[in-house]
């Protein structure tokens, strides 16, 4: 296939990657580290959409205004209702395929993902992405974008909270004389307990993803009305342990 990836960060340069490894034939459009490239490849099958988020609508609508060719994929982390809200207002079709990076890990990640998730915009389109992402023999699992928009921003959150558990246990720990790292070496040897978090002790979590992705979801509770209690109190732990 024939393929646009708009955005070379992190994420576009791990998904440009992986799609030549697919053996696709892949354009990349970024105007601010190639502004020699004027607009997007026109005729394409796909174009994955991998800008921060703050320009996902500018991008679609350039897409749009381009005349680009064939269905349009955000690899964003994007709000809950964002990719339906892009359909709606510019009758495209658009789904959301949300990427589980590690900055520092980006190329080896991308290659070898737990799980891909097709936020689908249309039955037709989820089965070209499901033979896009065939070859990897990978766990595909297709469902709508709010859904899958929702399922990336816990994935983050609840990696957020588990570096907070620890962080807390660390207090304690401290206080009693204790050894943390020979506490969390018991409690870890619980197989339902996950070791994420116990390499961080008295360290914020921080970086491009984890904070504004919780961020993110307060904002997804706080819009349906609800109180996210677990999730204020994580990012104000965080923020005490960043000062």
């Amino acid at each position: 296939m024939r393929i646009n990836v708009i955005g070379y960060g992190t994420v576009g340069k791990a998904q440009a990657l992986l799609l030549r490894r697919l053996k696709h034939e892949v354009f990349v459009f970024d105007p601010y580290l190639f502004p020699d490239v004027k607009c997007p490849e026109k005729n394409v099958d796909l174009t994955f959409i991998c800008t921060p988020e703050n320009v996902v609508d500018e991008a679609v609508q350039n897409l749009i205004k381009e005349h680009v060719d064939g269905l349009y994929v955000v690899k964003s982390t994007v709000s809950v209702g964002t990719t339906e809200e892009l359909m709606k207002k510019y009758g495209a079709h658009i789904s959301h395929n949300p990427e589980f990076l590690r900055e520092n890990y980006a190329n080896e990640d991308v290659v070898n993902p737990d799980r891909i998730i097709i936020g689908q915009c249309c039955k037709e389109h989820a089965e070209k992405l499901v033979s896009l992402y065939e070859p990897m023999n990978k766990p595909v699992f297709v469902t709508d974008p709010a859904t899958s928009e929702t399922a990336k921003l816990l994935s983050n959150s609840y990696l957020a909270m588990l570096i907070t558990f620890w962080n807390e246990a660390n207090e304690l720990a401290e206080k009693l004389g204790l050894n943390i790292h020979e506490v969390a070496k018991l409690v870890r040897a619980d197989h339902r307990v996950a070791a994420y978090g116990t390499c961080k002790f008295g360290e914020p979590f921080e970086g491009k993803c984890l904070p504004s992705n919780l961020e993110q979801l307060i904002t997804a509770f706080h819009g349906a009305g609800l109180n996210p209690l677990l999730f204020e109190a994580i990012k104000k732990y965080n923020q005490r342990l960043s000062k």
